[in-house]
């Protein structure tokens, strides 16, 4: 068995694998909502109250660590240790107190190992893998079974939150200022083929938001349990907020996704901004994602070296 701690900006997550018949299973998955994005300082630092609760959880995670045997343990951190202007002091630290020498992806190893998570999934030969983390997008574009393009934008569901929204759902206006940034950056991204020739249909979603997502779509219109498919229809009617509804809205993120009820909204604009940009009409949200991608290429590839 191999444990994987994915340190993300709006959870970490403790996840131990095993392999059967040449796939990963998983038996054992814990979440904690740490919400390390919201514990940034003004010079981009994670402020000592942000430190303690890293170092409280991952001490958490040592201690049942140490109680079941491993073959290996592979922290990984992504958008909130990777722009953290402390990153080296907050990583001796959690090495120090918590015996782990957590490795910091950077975006482009983020998107790519989302594919190589994505590809479990069965995806097409050619399309978008999109990851809408807290802190972070990460978007792959693939074409016939190759990466072609892994970016990460600095945009993502709680540091949106933050910037834009000042109650617990954003308000129509706040709506459209979250669109407007993240469009602002979807232009900077820099394809070397014509859009129309990377994605094709459907848009493959990873991570918590997308899995959120499709727990409401679920909830509003019924998708049936078995399906992994909703269409960017049904997300924009989703996204139509307004005074008249905004308690319906509210009571139905509480009971599909309650620990992504600031959350969820700006992440959901992500979506479907890019499904726009790019021209894509539906959503399969994937069961495997970045934390599958990465023990699959320290596995594979490196034959389980780190």
């Amino acid at each position: 068995m191999w444990a994987v701690i994915d340190i993300g900006s709006n959870t970490i997550r403790l996840v131990i694998y095993s392999k059967q018949g040449g796939q990963l299973h998983s038996v054992l998955n814990k979440k904690y909502s740490a919400g390390l994005a919201g514990y940034m300082d003004p010079e981009n630092r994670l402020n000592p109250e942000g430190v303690q609760k890293l170092v409280g959880v991952l001490s958490e995670i040592r201690s049942i660590l140490d109680h079941i045997h491993v073959e290996r343990i592979f922290p990984f951190g992504t958008a909130s240790l990777r722009n953290s202007a402390n990153r080296e002091e907050v990583l001796d630290l959690v090495r120090e107190k918590c015996r782990l020498d957590v490795r910091i992806l950077s975006g482009e190893e983020e998107a790519t190992f989302d594919y190589y998570g994505a590809m479990h999934n069965g995806i097409n030969s050619s399309g978008l893998v999109v990851d809408v983390g807290g802190g972070s997008t990460e978007l792959t574009f693939f074409h016939e079974k190759q990466i072609v393009t892994a970016t990460s934008m600095p945009i993502g569901s709680l540091n949106l939150y933050k910037r834009f929204v000042e109650g617990l759902l954003p308000t129509e206006k706040e709506i459209r200022k979250i669109r407007k940034e993240v469009r602002s950056h979807l232009e900077e991204v820099r394809l070397p083929l014509p859009r129309e020739e990377l994605v094709t249909q459907p848009i493959y979603s990873i991570g918590g938001t997308a899995r959120a997502s499709l727990l409401l779509m679920r909830e509003r219109f019924g998708i049936p349990e078995k399906s992994r498919e909703y269409t960017r229809k049904q997300l924009s009617e989703f996204l139509e907020i307004t005074d008249e509804n905004i308690k319906g809205l509210q009571d139905s993120i509480l009971r599909a996704a309650p620990e992504r009820i600031h959350t969820i909204i700006p992440g959901l604009l992500i979506f479907e901004s890019v499904s726009k940009f790019y021209g894509s009409r539906s959503f399969v949200v994937c069961s495997y994602g970045v934390r599958e991608g990465y023990l699959t290429y320290l596995l594979e590839e490196k034959g389980g070296a780190a």
